[in-house]
């Protein structure tokens, strides 16, 4: 008949659905001391409201936080420009007769595209 002991090798015995329910992870988990900041990409299209060759503000049903730098994809008459910019603003607005809630996104490009400007002219 077998036995149950405490150790660690004898946890390794135990079949996952009998662990205690405070243990069933499959790995280690580390505890972070401190700050550790990673950062999450999410394509969603955004409603160009105005662009410039330096900026645009974007409506966007997602928020950017403000500094952040993100990766900006902008088509204009069929062609793409991938361009990485700072969220300078973001302001939260509700339209009437839309569903969720919008947010404006005050976006600077970073680094000049002389391909963007001649596309805006």
């Amino acid at each position: 008949m077998p036995s149950a002991t405490s150790g660690s090798r004898d946890s390794e015995r135990v079949p996952q659905d009998m662990k205690a329910l405070g243990d069933r992870r499959e790995h280690i988990r580390l505890e972070v001391v401190g700050s550790l900041w990673g950062t999450l990409d999410v394509n969603k299209r955004a409603r160009v409201v105005n662009v410039s060759g330096t900026g645009a503000l974007i409506a966007s049903p997602i928020p950017a936080a403000v500094d952040s730098t993100q990766t900006v994809k902008l088509t204009l008459d069929g062609r793409e420009f991938t361009l990485e910019a700072k969220v300078r603003h973001l302001r939260q607005i509700v339209q009437p007769g839309e569903d969720g809630t919008q947010y404006q996104i005050g976006l600077e490009f970073l680094g000049a595209s002389p391909a963007l400007a001649l596309a805006l002219e």
